[in-house]
């Protein structure tokens, strides 16, 4: 694990700052080897916002108001106790819960069933989950007819006919990135992604021009330019599963607008999982999914997800900044990115 420390005023950390960089160096080449499988990591880190009138002697290049990585002490780890236990960066300080809504939480209200409950009442993570339910149709929509091929227009009479395709899974899981383990997850997870890694992929845009509206206009949430952001189509089909792990860092919140659920997740004989037969499971918590209702999770906690149906499950899977990550903050943690990258630590 790396944790992250802010400190946005204090100087003369020269050193520190250049044995961060090696740090960052280190597991920026390979970036997903650890804390995979199980949470198992070395030692924790310290990651600092370094201020403007730090120095720098190290290296005239590295830009100023950027993190860094320190070396920390030792925490415990692998207990009976469910925290956020992130496989590379974790910043102190920001609040954290397993699930930021509860179950079936637009039904909380009878007198306003459409009211959404977020933990904390956080204004801007309210905002964007209000958004997306509001949306929930228009996004299924466009999901059966571009991923799904439902509604596509073919003329195969024209001399040269024209067969508009569906869009194809942009995402091995098996090669790269931080979901890259064989031994990770089994059966079949699609990916059909709009941010990949941080990027924005054209692909998307064009095949889903609705779908890319309504998450722009929520850009400033947006958990974009840095190796760890996603917003994609996750479509688990029958029998797959996603084995327990632990997200790399505690700087954002995951969101997901269920669009497709199976039918029937009542558990039987033969279920692996007392409580449904499609679900996640987040720290010592497990849900299912209802169809346009949002679940906000910090995935920073040990997770894992199956569907033992015979059906497909899909949701719209969303990062966002954590609510208690300041803008200030967010602009130097994308400045280490964008050094890492620069420097050749870090791969597209």
């Amino acid at each position: 694990m790396l944790f992250l420390n802010i400190n946005t005023s204090q100087a003369g950390l020269g050193q520190a700052k250049m044995k961060s960089y090696t740090v960052l160096r280190r597991h920026m080449l390979k970036p997903h080897a650890r804390g995979m499988q199980g949470g198992k990591t070395k030692g924790p880190f310290l990651m600092r916002l370094m201020s403007s009138n730090s120095s720098s002697s190290f290296d005239p290049s590295h830009p100023e108001n950027a993190a860094t990585i320190i070396q920390g002490p030792s925490l415990l780890t692998n207990t009976s106790k469910h925290r956020p236990s992130p496989s590379m960066f974790f910043l102190p300080g920001l609040r954290s819960l397993p699930f930021w809504t509860p179950p079936n939480h637009n039904s909380n209200s009878k007198a306003n069933p459409t009211k959404v409950s977020i933990a904390y009442g956080e204004p801007t993570v309210t905002k964007v989950v209000n958004h997306l339910e509001s949306n929930y149709l228009a996004i299924k929509e466009e999901y059966m007819h571009a991923v799904m091929g439902m509604g596509r227009k073919t003329d195969l009479s024209a001399d040269n006919p024209s067969v508009s395709k569906p869009l194809e899974p942009d995402y091995d899981v098996n090669l790269k990135g931080e979901h890259a383990s064989d031994k990770l997850h089994s059966g079949t997870w699609d990916w059909h992604s709009y941010i990949l890694n941080g990027s924005i992929q054209p692909k998307f845009e064009e095949s889903c021009p609705n779908t890319t509206k309504i998450i722009k206009e929520m850009e400033p949430m947006l958990f974009l330019n840095n190796p760890f952001g996603f917003s994609f189509f996750s479509t688990l089909h029958e029998k797959s599963f996603i084995k327990p792990h632990f997200g790399p860092m505690n700087l954002r919140l995951r969101i997901h607008l269920p669009l497709i659920v199976p039918s029937d997740v009542t558990p039987d004989a033969f279920s692996s999982k007392p409580q449904t037969k499609c679900g996640i499971r987040v720290g010592n918590q497990i849900r299912s999914w209802e169809e346009g209702k949002a679940v906000v999770l910090d995935d920073s906690f040990e997770h894992e997800v199956w569907n033992e149906t015979k059906e497909v499950r899909v949701i719209l899977l969303l990062d966002v900044w954590h609510p208690d990550v300041a803008v200030e903050e967010r602009e130097r943690i994308v400045n280490m990115f964008h050094y890492a990258k620069k420097q050749g630590w870090m791969k597209n």
